[in-house]
């Protein structure tokens, strides 16, 4: 498909840098990659998962993903042990502390975006998330 209106494409990068680069979506981020991510990818998985695995599933390099689970064992919100069939390898596993660390804060995102779903209303906040999906199929994963 061409584009007539040549300033199309840089309104669009405009608005997306605009909505990227704002304070909440940048604390987002970080929530998503960091201590939350984990969590949150932790609660689905109920056999556990290395720091190799959810270092891929979040994007996030292998040392940083260290601190992260180091962070969290402390806080009582994981352990780590080894699996008997290779005990080279560790998994992180959610605790139940951490479990409710994990609900809260999905609680507070619900609260974050309510305001969001009372201007544009469901039936508008499904269409964004479906136009965001083939926003994101058209940049596939380079990992």
């Amino acid at each position: 498909m061409i584009v007539k209106d040549d300033n199309l494409p840089e309104e669009l990068y405009g608005v997306l840098a605009d909505l990227l680069n704002r304070k909440n979506n940048i604390e987002v981020i970080n929530s998503i990659r960091g201590e939350y991510g984990v969590l949150n990818c932790l609660s689905e998985m109920p056999q556990g998962a290395s720091a190799g695995e959810l270092g891929k599933k979040l994007h996030v390099v292998p040392g940083r993903m260290a601190d992260i689970l180091k962070s969290l064992e402390q806080k009582e919100l994981i352990i780590r042990s080894r699996i008997e069939s290779d005990r080279r390898v560790v998994k992180a596993l959610i605790t139940e502390k951490g479990r409710l660390v994990s609900k809260e804060k999905r609680e507070d995102i619900r609260k974050e975006y309510e305001g969001l779903f009372k201007i544009l209303g469901e039936n508008d906040v499904k269409e964004l998330i479906r136009l965001l999906k083939i926003v994101l199929s058209y940049y596939p994963d380079k990992y």
